[in-house]
């Protein structure tokens, strides 16, 4: 029986991932861990330990443990400028306990929940694709966490380790139900209000506003099974690997197209002046999770939006 420890199980991704898990592998048994009590997501794992690891230390009861999933983490660019040390504390914190315990208990798979956000803006090539080789220059406080936490991770020897660097994740799987309840997540505010807010409209692409690039939370998920089976199948691993479509969309096209599928054309859109961190341009090339991970996205934007289409 495979075991497994996600933190952040009652997170947007992390309790996805849990229902991944026991899709992929029925009789696994998963140990949840996160500070925030969900009731109503007890039935994705089988344990449940309601700690803060970002201050506390963490104990398996030296039981075999075949991988950890890290998702524990404040993920909100915008929110991070305005409370950097909160997410120094908590997100470097979380990362550096969870470590610990892995050293300690023997634990030898890890895999890392990192973000684009690592790569901040690129100055030469501005609508390159971003490879896993491109410098990191993170622009806000939430990618310079994760960005210390990869640095800690990529000297580790002592544990097969992946980094995966997600691109903007969005959808519901609705047999978990939970759409993001970030207010920095487009897509999910697009599917809560008949109101949105597109932050800067001065960027240097194609109509102004920034481009992205959007991948299911099912993906997203997949990535992390496939990660699991290379990770458990080789050893000596220590990979950092892109998880994104490949494709961009403005922010305007994504808010034209969710008033298509979600507003009958009733959304009212507001404009705003840049906010700080922010970038113009994030599209991922995700070769290297093709050829190594043998991962490809299967769902698109429009699939994206028609998930999340009735809250």
């Amino acid at each position: 029986m495979k075991r497994f420890v996600v933190t952040g199980c009652n997170g947007y991704i992390g309790s996805h991932m849990c229902y991944e898990l026991k899709e992929a592998y029925p009789d696994c048994h998963i140990l949840g861990i996160d500070k925030n009590v969900k009731p109503y997501l007890r039935h994705l794992y089988d344990d449940f330990s309601g700690i803060d690891i970002s201050v506390n230390p963490v104990y398996f009861s030296n039981k075999s443990i075949d991988c950890i999933f890290h998702f524990a983490a404040y993920i909100s660019v915008e929110e991070s400028e305005r409370k950097p040390w909160e997410y120094y504390r908590n997100n470097i914190g979380s990362t550096l306990n969870i470590i610990d315990a892995a050293k300690r208990d023997g634990i030898k798979n890890f895999i890392f929940s990192s973000t684009a956000a690592v790569y901040g803006e690129l100055k030469g090539s501005m609508f390159g694709h971003l490879l896993e080789t491109t410098p990191c220059h993170p622009q806000s406080v939430y990618g310079n966490t994760k960005h210390i936490c990869e640095q800690m991770l990529s000297s580790e020897t002592d544990m097969n380790i992946i980094r995966l660097r997600y691109f903007n994740v969005a959808g519901k799987n609705p047999e978990v139900g939970f759409v993001s309840t970030s207010e920095s997540h487009l897509i999910s505010n697009l599917a809560k209000s008949d109101e949105i807010t597109i932050y800067g409209t001065d960027w240097p692409t194609r109509d102004g506003t920034a481009i992205r690039d959007y991948i299911h939370v099912v993906d997203i998920c997949r990535a992390h099974s496939r990660a699991y089976e290379y990770i458990s199948e080789n050893d000596n691993v220590n990979l950092v690997c892109n998880i994104g479509t490949g494709k961009g969309y403005s922010v305007k096209e994504v808010v034209d197209k969710a008033n298509e599928i979600l507003h009958n054309g009733n959304l009212k859109i507001e404009y705003k002046e840049r906010r700080e961190g922010d970038v113009a341009y994030v599209v991922a090339d995700n070769t290297l999770a093709k050829t190594k991970l043998n991962f490809e996205p299967q769902y698109s934007l429009n699939d994206i939006l028609e998930s999340v289409k009735y809250g």
